[in-house]
């Protein structure tokens, strides 16, 4: 049997989403563009040290809810980062459990 990779859960934006949180957290990179492009140079490099790296969507509300319901209020890269981790922890549950179910739903 194949070991399994590790799984990365990464912080995803689309342009307005990406527009809307830096409103609030002036530590991403101050335009969507060169977020984007070294993302996708993070993402290879991840990907070539042998993880599983599962894109998780950050949008305003949702992220901004469970900043709230955790006591974050001043919110920044390392939450981000919890915010994805929890988002692949999600999407790997969801994955074993349609496994055994015979079906999936992505």
């Amino acid at each position: 049997m194949q070991a399994e990779k590790p799984v990365m859960g990464f912080a995803w934006y689309d342009a307005e989403s990406f527009a809307q949180l830096r409103l609030r957290m002036p530590d991403m990179s101050e335009n969507y563009e060169d977020w984007r492009m070294g993302a996708q140079k993070d993402l290879r490099h991840h990907e070539k040290q042998g993880y599983r790296v599962i894109r998780i969507a950050i949008r305003p509300a949702e992220f901004f809810t469970w900043c709230q319901g955790r006591g974050v209020l001043a919110p920044g890269v390392r939450d981000r980062r919890q915010f994805a981790a929890d988002g692949a922890r999600k999407v790997l549950r969801a994955e074993r459990g349609t496994e055994r179910r015979g079906f999936g739903f992505f």
